[in-house]
């Protein structure tokens, strides 16, 4: 039900999505990476962008111009 609004979307695109919920602890985020390691997860990856371009990519964020996750290397 909490979810009918992304079926929709994802559905419109045949796309799939799938929700991750881990505790905040030890454990859980062991659990996450590892799921990770396992290529279980692939995360869409918009745009990567230098430390000194932060601001260029939050307003692309902020534009809602992203279309998968927006990363600062470091």
């Amino acid at each position: 039900m909490a979810g009918s609004k992304f079926d929709k979307m994802a559905a419109a695109k045949e796309q799939k999505y799938y929700f991750i919920f881990v505790h905040e602890d030890g454990d859980g985020l062991h659990k996450l990476s590892e799921i990770f390691a396992e290529n279980k997860v692939e995360a869409a990856v918009d745009g990567v962008f230098s430390l000194n371009d932060v601001n260029k990519a939050l307003q692309k964020v902020a534009s809602g111009g992203s279309k998968g996750k927006t990363i600062i290397k470091i």
